[in-house]
Protein backbone atom coordinates (compact mmCIF):
# COMPACT_ATOMS: atom_id res chain seq x y z
CA UNK A 1 0.00 0.00 0.00
CA UNK A 2 2.17 2.87 -1.26
CA UNK A 3 1.25 5.72 1.06
CA UNK A 4 3.26 8.18 -1.03
CA UNK A 5 0.52 8.06 -3.70
CA UNK A 6 -2.07 8.83 -1.04
CA UNK A 7 0.07 11.75 0.11
CA UNK A 8 0.20 13.12 -3.45
CA UNK A 9 -3.60 13.02 -3.71
CA UNK A 10 -3.99 14.80 -0.36
CA UNK A 11 -1.39 17.41 -1.37
CA UNK A 12 -3.39 18.17 -4.54
CA UNK A 13 -6.56 18.62 -2.50
CA UNK A 14 -4.85 21.22 -0.29
CA UNK A 15 -2.84 22.83 -3.10
CA UNK A 16 -2.36 26.53 -2.38
CA UNK A 17 -2.66 26.07 1.39
CA UNK A 18 0.34 27.18 3.45
CA UNK A 19 2.45 24.47 5.04
CA UNK A 20 1.47 25.57 8.56
CA UNK A 21 -2.27 25.50 7.77
CA UNK A 22 -1.92 22.22 5.87
CA UNK A 23 -0.16 20.70 8.88
CA UNK A 24 -2.83 21.98 11.26
CA UNK A 25 -5.73 20.80 9.09
CA UNK A 26 -4.33 17.28 8.69
CA UNK A 27 -3.68 17.03 12.44
CA UNK A 28 -7.22 18.18 13.25
CA UNK A 29 -8.69 15.74 10.72
CA UNK A 30 -6.64 12.84 12.09
CA UNK A 31 -7.55 13.74 15.69
CA UNK A 32 -11.25 13.96 14.75
CA UNK A 33 -11.15 10.51 13.13
CA UNK A 34 -9.42 9.01 16.17
CA UNK A 35 -11.82 10.61 18.67
CA UNK A 36 -14.85 9.53 16.62
CA UNK A 37 -13.48 6.00 16.52
CA UNK A 38 -13.14 5.94 20.31
CA UNK A 39 -16.68 7.32 20.72
CA UNK A 40 -18.11 4.68 18.37
CA UNK A 41 -16.24 1.93 20.22
CA UNK A 42 -16.91 3.24 23.74
CA UNK A 43 -20.15 1.32 24.30
CA UNK A 44 -18.57 -1.99 23.28
CA UNK A 45 -15.39 -1.14 25.15
CA UNK A 46 -17.02 -0.46 28.52
CA UNK A 47 -19.26 -3.53 28.18
CA UNK A 48 -16.30 -5.80 27.34
CA UNK A 49 -15.38 -8.44 29.90
CA UNK A 50 -11.72 -7.42 29.53
CA UNK A 51 -12.32 -3.68 29.48
CA UNK A 52 -9.48 -2.94 31.92
CA UNK A 53 -6.98 -4.67 29.64
CA UNK A 54 -8.32 -2.90 26.56
CA UNK A 55 -8.41 0.51 28.26
CA UNK A 56 -4.77 0.00 29.29
CA UNK A 57 -3.75 -0.85 25.72
CA UNK A 58 -5.81 1.99 24.23
CA UNK A 59 -4.22 4.43 26.68
CA UNK A 60 -0.71 3.20 25.87
CA UNK A 61 -1.45 3.36 22.14
CA UNK A 62 -2.74 6.94 22.43
CA UNK A 63 0.55 7.78 24.18
CA UNK A 64 2.51 6.11 21.35
CA UNK A 65 0.50 8.07 18.77
CA UNK A 66 1.27 11.35 20.56
CA UNK A 67 4.97 10.44 20.68
CA UNK A 68 4.95 9.62 16.96
CA UNK A 69 3.34 12.97 16.14
CA UNK A 70 5.78 14.96 18.28
CA UNK A 71 8.98 13.01 17.64
CA UNK A 72 8.75 11.04 14.38
CA UNK A 73 6.44 13.02 12.10
CA UNK A 74 7.96 15.31 9.49
CA UNK A 75 4.48 16.39 8.42
CA UNK A 76 1.15 15.59 10.07
CA UNK A 77 -0.11 14.07 6.82
CA UNK A 78 1.90 11.02 7.92
CA UNK A 79 -1.04 10.23 10.19
CA UNK A 80 -2.45 8.50 7.10
CA UNK A 81 -0.14 5.61 8.08
CA UNK A 82 -2.26 4.93 11.16
CA UNK A 83 -5.43 4.63 9.10
CA UNK A 84 -3.85 2.58 6.31
CA UNK A 85 -2.24 0.02 8.57
CA UNK A 86 -5.21 -0.18 10.95
CA UNK A 87 -7.36 -1.15 7.94
CA UNK A 88 -4.64 -3.49 6.67
CA UNK A 89 -4.48 -5.27 10.06
CA UNK A 90 -8.27 -5.64 10.13
CA UNK A 91 -8.21 -7.17 6.64
CA UNK A 92 -5.44 -9.71 7.27
CA UNK A 93 -6.53 -10.78 10.76
CA UNK A 94 -9.10 -13.34 9.45
CA UNK A 95 -6.26 -15.03 7.55
CA UNK A 96 -3.75 -14.97 10.43
CA UNK A 97 -6.18 -15.41 13.38
CA UNK A 98 -3.78 -14.00 15.92
CA UNK A 99 -3.29 -10.41 17.12
CA UNK A 100 0.47 -10.61 17.65
CA UNK A 101 1.12 -12.23 14.30
CA UNK A 102 -1.15 -9.70 12.59
CA UNK A 103 0.89 -6.81 14.01
CA UNK A 104 4.19 -8.48 13.10
CA UNK A 105 3.06 -9.29 9.55
CA UNK A 106 1.70 -5.76 9.03
CA UNK A 107 5.03 -4.37 10.28
CA UNK A 108 6.94 -6.56 7.81
CA UNK A 109 4.63 -5.37 5.01
CA UNK A 110 5.29 -1.77 6.07
CA UNK A 111 9.04 -2.38 6.06
CA UNK A 112 8.86 -3.87 2.56
CA UNK A 113 6.92 -0.80 1.40
CA UNK A 114 9.74 1.37 2.77
CA UNK A 115 12.33 -0.82 1.02
CA UNK A 116 10.48 -0.30 -2.26
CA UNK A 117 10.41 3.48 -1.75
CA UNK A 118 14.00 3.82 -0.52
CA UNK A 119 15.77 1.60 -3.02
CA UNK A 120 13.52 1.87 -6.08
CA UNK A 121 10.82 4.56 -6.02
CA UNK A 122 12.84 7.50 -4.72
CA UNK A 123 16.49 6.51 -4.17
CA UNK A 124 17.78 10.00 -4.98
CA UNK A 125 15.32 11.86 -2.75
CA UNK A 126 15.93 10.03 0.50
CA UNK A 127 18.93 10.11 2.83
CA UNK A 128 17.99 7.14 5.01
CA UNK A 129 15.76 4.08 5.23
CA UNK A 130 12.68 5.39 7.01
CA UNK A 131 12.42 3.45 10.28
CA UNK A 132 10.15 6.25 11.50
CA UNK A 133 7.46 5.11 9.06
CA UNK A 134 7.89 1.43 9.96
CA UNK A 135 7.26 2.27 13.63
CA UNK A 136 4.25 4.42 12.74
CA UNK A 137 2.89 1.56 10.61
CA UNK A 138 3.24 -0.81 13.57
CA UNK A 139 1.21 1.54 15.79
CA UNK A 140 -1.42 1.75 13.04
CA UNK A 141 -1.64 -2.04 12.92
CA UNK A 142 -1.97 -2.10 16.71
CA UNK A 143 -4.93 0.31 16.46
CA UNK A 144 -6.59 -2.05 13.98
CA UNK A 145 -6.02 -5.00 16.30
CA UNK A 146 -7.50 -3.10 19.26
CA UNK A 147 -10.59 -2.28 17.21
CA UNK A 148 -10.98 -6.00 16.45
CA UNK A 149 -10.40 -6.98 20.09
CA UNK A 150 -13.15 -4.56 21.10
CA UNK A 151 -15.73 -5.54 18.48
CA UNK A 152 -15.30 -9.30 18.13
CA UNK A 153 -17.50 -11.34 20.44
CA UNK A 154 -15.32 -14.38 19.80
CA UNK A 155 -11.66 -14.31 18.79
CA UNK A 156 -10.45 -16.39 15.88
CA UNK A 157 -8.11 -19.18 16.92
CA UNK A 158 -4.93 -20.07 15.10
CA UNK A 159 -3.87 -23.69 15.52
CA UNK A 160 -0.22 -22.71 15.20
CA UNK A 161 2.07 -21.02 17.69
CA UNK A 162 4.04 -17.98 16.59
CA UNK A 163 7.19 -20.05 16.06
CA UNK A 164 5.31 -22.42 13.72
CA UNK A 165 3.39 -19.73 11.86
CA UNK A 166 3.80 -18.42 8.33
CA UNK A 167 4.55 -15.00 9.83
CA UNK A 168 7.55 -16.38 11.75
CA UNK A 169 8.91 -18.29 8.73
CA UNK A 170 8.49 -15.21 6.54
CA UNK A 171 10.24 -13.08 9.16
CA UNK A 172 13.13 -15.57 9.26
CA UNK A 173 13.37 -15.52 5.47
CA UNK A 174 13.54 -11.71 5.46
CA UNK A 175 16.20 -11.81 8.20
CA UNK A 176 18.30 -14.32 6.22
CA UNK A 177 18.05 -12.19 3.07
CA UNK A 178 19.16 -9.08 4.97
CA UNK A 179 22.04 -10.93 6.65
CA UNK A 180 23.14 -12.29 3.26
CA UNK A 181 23.10 -8.78 1.79
CA UNK A 182 25.27 -7.57 4.66
CA UNK A 183 27.52 -10.62 4.38
CA UNK A 184 28.17 -10.05 0.67
CA UNK A 185 28.74 -6.30 1.25
CA UNK A 186 25.73 -5.40 -0.88
CA UNK A 187 24.10 -3.63 2.05
CA UNK A 188 25.67 -1.61 4.84
CA UNK A 189 24.39 0.24 7.88
CA UNK A 190 26.18 3.51 7.10
CA UNK A 191 28.04 4.94 4.07
CA UNK A 192 31.21 3.09 3.06
CA UNK A 193 33.85 3.69 0.39
CA UNK A 194 32.53 0.82 -1.77
CA UNK A 195 30.13 2.50 -4.22
CA UNK A 196 28.34 -0.77 -4.98
CA UNK A 197 27.16 -1.01 -1.37
CA UNK A 198 23.68 0.28 -0.53
CA UNK A 199 23.60 2.09 2.82
CA UNK A 200 20.57 2.17 5.10
CA UNK A 201 21.74 5.63 6.17
CA UNK A 202 23.32 7.77 3.45
CA UNK A 203 23.58 10.95 5.52
CA UNK A 204 23.99 10.58 9.29
CA UNK A 205 21.99 13.21 11.25
CA UNK A 206 24.12 15.67 13.21
CA UNK A 207 22.07 15.37 16.39
CA UNK A 208 18.95 13.86 17.93
CA UNK A 209 16.70 16.42 16.18
CA UNK A 210 16.73 17.07 12.46
CA UNK A 211 15.70 20.56 11.35
CA UNK A 212 15.65 20.82 7.54
CA UNK A 213 15.77 24.16 5.68
CA UNK A 214 12.49 25.91 4.92
CA UNK A 215 9.42 26.25 7.16
CA UNK A 216 10.31 25.20 10.71
CA UNK A 217 9.93 21.52 11.45
CA UNK A 218 11.75 19.35 13.98
CA UNK A 219 11.80 15.55 14.07
CA UNK A 220 13.99 12.65 15.10
CA UNK A 221 15.45 10.32 12.48
CA UNK A 222 15.43 6.78 13.87
CA UNK A 223 18.68 4.94 13.18
CA UNK A 224 18.74 1.23 12.17
CA UNK A 225 19.64 -0.42 15.49
CA UNK A 226 17.42 2.02 17.36
CA UNK A 227 14.53 1.23 15.01
CA UNK A 228 14.92 -2.53 15.37
CA UNK A 229 15.00 -2.21 19.16
CA UNK A 230 11.85 -0.05 19.26
CA UNK A 231 10.00 -2.44 16.93
CA UNK A 232 10.95 -5.50 19.00
CA UNK A 233 9.90 -3.80 22.25
CA UNK A 234 6.55 -2.72 20.77
CA UNK A 235 5.85 -6.18 19.37
CA UNK A 236 6.64 -7.74 22.76
CA UNK A 237 4.37 -5.17 24.43
CA UNK A 238 1.41 -6.06 22.20
CA UNK A 239 2.20 -9.80 22.24
CA UNK A 240 0.38 -10.18 25.58
CA UNK A 241 -2.89 -8.97 24.08
CA UNK A 242 -4.06 -12.38 22.79
CA UNK A 243 -3.65 -14.13 26.13
CA UNK A 244 -5.04 -11.25 28.20
CA UNK A 245 -8.18 -10.91 26.05
CA UNK A 246 -8.81 -14.65 26.03
CA UNK A 247 -8.37 -15.03 29.81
Amino acid sequence: MPHEKVGVVIAKIFEGTSRENYNLITLLNATTVFVLLLIILSKKLFAHKNKKVLIFYYSATVLFVVLCINVLFVMNVESIHFIQYAIFAILIYPLIKNFTQTIVFATIAGALDEVYQYFYLAPNRTDYFDWNDVIINLIGAAIGVLVLATLLSKLLKSNKTFFRSFTFYFLCLMALVVLALFGFNILSMYPVSNESTFALVKVVPEGFWSIPPGPYVKYHVVMPLEGILIIVVLCLFYSRLDNLIES
